[in-house]
């Protein structure tokens, strides 16, 4: 029967290893329990092999040394030893030498051997005892190498896309009550995961990001960015630090730290040289809870329509709407196109001042000024169709309803505009005409489509071409026949390389494509007459009006977007 030899502070003494896997650490379950304050509850273990053992570290803070070295998995031989934060262990295969067993199975330490033996155990201690760079919680040695490049790739956040025209050190942590917790002035030199997340902050406000995903992974906490839509991976921090910025975040937010298996959500603030809202959504996952944080910076929003990248010949209608009595704007894409932000950026054409303006969202994303917001909450039976009645009886001149997912509510948005309100809202359609499609299948009459809505846009986002790294190529020529275009006349276009700048990506910024559909008498006289989307899409046809691919080849051939970036994103099949 094999036994190990502990030999810390305490003392000396001898325990029984049982036949299979042996856990050591801190707690009394274990198979050794070890009296060291710098050893984890579960701290590694020892599986038995022919002629010796497996050691394996088990996620320990301080790691597991074996000859001075932090080892993840080793084997190991009888009579070797291994460390455990102040403790010296080594295992034996039958009895360790010059130690009295005593009936409890432990034993006190009458002779250590000869004085080279001693003096090598002494070293081994004396090592342990070493300090190690302060973080939030010591850094298992075995993830030093993890430590150390992920503060290098943090470090090249610094320098990643463009200057946000502030600084790091004004970076500051506000709760979601705006109570300061961690600003520029706060001595954080103990927090490595502060410094972290606000470092984190900064690489995303360089970037442009609209979402922080912090994905709990077998070596630590993997950080990627959403910039333009893609994911981009960031760093990968030790699992010490990322459970500390976990925690961080919790804090700021107020949610229930020791939670770990429920789904929570919050929010909190992050200010620079302005405020910056932050939605928060943790889950649990195999490895740990996955956070994601959507980063909600009312700068970003465009001011007028024109900066969402709409061409001239639509923007004359769309402006001209904005400014009616009554009438009703659809605008359809999936989800991440940019709806919210195109009616947002309408509604800012809108003088809030002389009109009674009041939106029902789900949830509200961002703050405008002079406008009545209302979220919607499902749990208090506040949605979408009893909050719209409700606010039809407050004598509002613009309405925006977030999304009409049921007939009850496109019913009454659409009886709104009827009666006399410009009203905005979205579905998920697919193109102008599937959003009349998306409304007949709601169970809405014909004659209510016909005599309510005034205009349909259909959007979808697309990469910009990083102008710092676009570089000039031939187009095949079966890319050229797909956008029917004479090749003796075609322009220079360009494709995606990537530099610094655009993390080398290749793309930097998005804009919207947009397709519109205008309600004329034409359109109306068919609606009423017809029920099925062939007839709608056939006499749509008459008129002339750009597709979504059609906008997006538009844009192409301005040398803005490559002609990958428009087909991956508008084609219909």
């Amino acid at each position: 029967m094999a036994v190990i030899q502990i030999l810390n502070e305490q003392g000396a003494k001898v325990v029984t290893l049982p036949s299979g896997k042996a856990v050591i650490g801190r707690a009394g379950d274990n198979d050794v329990v070890l009296d060291d304050k710098l050893a984890s509850r579960k701290h590694c273990a020892l599986e038995p092999i022919n002629g010796g053992f497996i050691l394996r570290d088990l996620g320990s803070r301080n790691g597991t040394g074996i000859k001075g070295k932090p080892v993840k998995e080793a084997q190991l031989n009888y009579g070797e030893t291994f460390t455990v934060g102040k403790t010296v262990l080594r295992v034996f295969e039958h009895t360790a030498p010059d130690i009295e067993i005593l009936d409890s199975g432990e034993t006190t330490l009458e002779e250590i051997g000869d004085d080279e033996e001693a003096e090598a155990l002494e070293a081994l201690v004396a090592e342990a005892e070493e300090e190690e760079e302060p973080l939030v919680e010591k850094i298992s040695v075995s993830q030093e190498e993890i430590l150390a490049k992920a503060r290098r790739d943090l470090n090249s956040l610094r320098s990643a896309g463009e200057d946000p025209g502030f600084g790091l050190e004004q970076v500051a942590l506000f709760d979601h009550q705006g109570k300061p917790v961690h600003t520029s002035n706060t001595d954080d030199s103990s927090s490595e995961a502060v410094r972290t997340l606000r470092l984190l902050y900064y690489g995303a406000f360089r970037t442009r990001a609209t979402d922080l995903h912090f994905d709990p992974v077998e070596d630590g906490c993997q950080v990627r960015f959403r910039v333009d839509g893609k994911m981009i991976s960031v760093v990968l921090l030790p699992e010490q630090i990322g459970r500390a910025l976990l925690g961080v975040v919790k804090i700021l937010s107020e949610l229930d730290i020791a939670g770990r298996q429920g789904i929570q959500d919050g929010s909190f603030v992050v200010a620079c040289n302005r405020r910056v809202d932050n939605r928060v959504s943790l889950t649990p996952s195999m490895h740990g809870e996955k956070l994601v944080i959507r980063v909600l910076d009312s700068a970003t929003l465009p001011t007028r329509l024109d900066k969402l990248g709409m061409p001239r010949n639509m923007l004359k209608p769309v402006t001209s709407l904005c400014k009616m009595d009554a009438g009703m704007i659809i605008v359809s894409g999936p989800t991440g196109s940019g709806k919210t932000t195109t009616l947002y950026t309408a509604l800012r054409t809108i003088d809030a001042r002389s009109r009674n303006v009041v939106t029902i969202e789900d949830p509200i994303e961002y703050h405008l000024a002079g406008i009545t917001q209302i979220q919607v909450n499902t749990k208090k039976g506040l949605d979408f169709a009893p909050i719209l009645k409700s606010v039809l009886r407050q004598d509002p001149d613009v309405i925006l309803v977030g999304e009409m997912r049921d007939r009850d509510t496109a019913q009454t948005a659409l009886q709104a505009a009827m009666t006399g309100h410009l009203v905005f809202s979205t579905l998920h359609a697919r193109d102008t005409i599937g959003s009349i499609y998306r409304l007949l299948d709601l169970g809405v009459e014909n004659y209510m489509i016909a005599n309510a809505v005034s205009m349909c846009l259909a959007q979808r986002l697309i990469r910009m071409l990083c102008g710092e790294c676009k570089k000039a190529y031939k187009p095949k020529p079966s890319q050229v026949a797909r956008m029917r275009i004479d090749a003796r006349t075609l322009p220079t276009l360009y494709a995606p390389t990537g530099c610094q700048r655009c993390m080398g990506v290749g793309f930097w910024g998005r804009a919207a494509i947009f397709e519109l559909l205008s309600f004329n008498d034409k359109l109306r006289d068919a609606l009423i007459t017809t029920t099925t989307i062939k007839d709608i899409r056939e006499a749509a046809g008459e008129w002339s009006f750009q597709t979504l691919l059609e906008s997006g080849y538009q844009k192409v051939l301005e040398g803005l977007t490559s002609i990958e970036e428009v087909e991956r994103v508008a084609t219909r099949e």
